[in-house]
């Protein structure tokens, strides 16, 4: 039997609680929108809260766009004992005194991490998250591979659970990072260990959730326009090419030759997002060469 078409489009912008798994979160959204075409951009574990973007039928053509977009989380770094996860989920496996802690090695340690670095992430393997194989006492080898850290900010002062020093962090970062990584490294730096507890993902780009948990966000957060949510991928309409006929190439998918305006101003791979009379979406396009190549062509015109 043929799947039926999707009929619902748009992103939900859903503040995720704590104890919940990203499939869980689009698990209920295919019950509430009744679609079974859903994805989100950007898995977050099941401690972490926070953004999550999700995409309801149609949309979902358009996630490979709000990956690659910078992240902002919140935390804490527990210093003094490392775990099997890097998290506070995870067992304690080693142990340090360090009591002496100030607030100043902390924050000159953490700019050291600021820019593009090489860092051992924590992936899956075979479809299975580290953490998960970690608790069943397993060990997998992990490449490192280049992320980027805009921020790496240490608020307030140091505090103390246990006798160990615990601070406060943020972090902006590119699509990739691994906060839990940033803060065992954090530890090694400073000559110890170091866990994460709290996390919190504040942001995707401009995609923005506030200090208090909306636990039932899931169920409440309005469905966003497929266009609005673009408007929000660059801050603004300069992407978007409106067009008179509903029939152009665009609906087709064709290439576009920009040769003859010799336009030396548009950089490979830019984007143009273009929308027919009625400012509904036929399709993404970028800049390749001398022409306008189709990255994606929705199915039907969306709002």
């Amino acid at each position: 039997m043929a799947r039926k078409p999707a009929v619902t489009h748009g992103f939900v912008v859903v503040d995720k609680p704590t104890g919940m798994t990203s499939h869980d979160v689009v698990g209920r959204l295919r019950r509430r929108f009744n679609e079974r075409r859903i994805g989100h951009s950007g898995t977050l574990d099941p401690d972490a809260t926070g953004v999550l973007i999700v995409a309801v039928g149609n949309a979902t053509r358009l996630l490979q766009f709000f990956g690659d977009l910078p992240k902002t989380y919140t935390g804490e770094v527990v210093f003094g004992s490392a775990t099997s996860t890097l998290d506070a989920s995870g067992e304690v496996v080693a142990t340090r005194d360090m009591s002496a802690l100030t607030i100043e090695r902390v924050r000159e340690a953490a700019r050291t991490f600021v820019g593009d670095i090489m860092q051992v992430p924590a992936l899956k393997v075979d479809g299975r998250r580290l953490h998960e194989i970690a608790r069943e006492g397993g060990e997998v080898e992990r490449k490192p591979r280049p992320v980027t850290v805009h921020r790496y900010v240490v608020h307030g002062e140091v505090e103390r659970i246990d006798d160990n020093p615990v601070v406060r962090i943020e972090v902006t970062c590119s699509s990739g990072t691994y906060i839990r990584t940033l803060a065992a490294d954090l530890g090694e730096l400073l000559g110890g260990y170091a866990h994460l507890r709290n996390l919190r993902r504040r942001a995707i780009g401009g995609f923005i959730v506030g200090d208090v948990l909306d636990e039932t966000s899931i169920d409440s957060s309005p469905l966003m326009p497929v266009v609005a949510a673009l408007a929000r991928l660059d801050g603004g309409e300069s992407s978007f090419v409106a067009v008179d006929d509903d029939r152009v190439l665009a609906s087709l998918g064709d290439v576009m030759d920009t040769s003859p305006s010799r336009d030396t101003s548009i950089a490979h791979g830019e984007r143009r997002f273009v929308l027919d009379s009625h400012h509904r979406l036929l399709a993404v396009y970028e800049h390749a060469g001398d022409a306008w190549r189709p990255v994606v062509v929705m199915p039907e015109p969306v709002h």
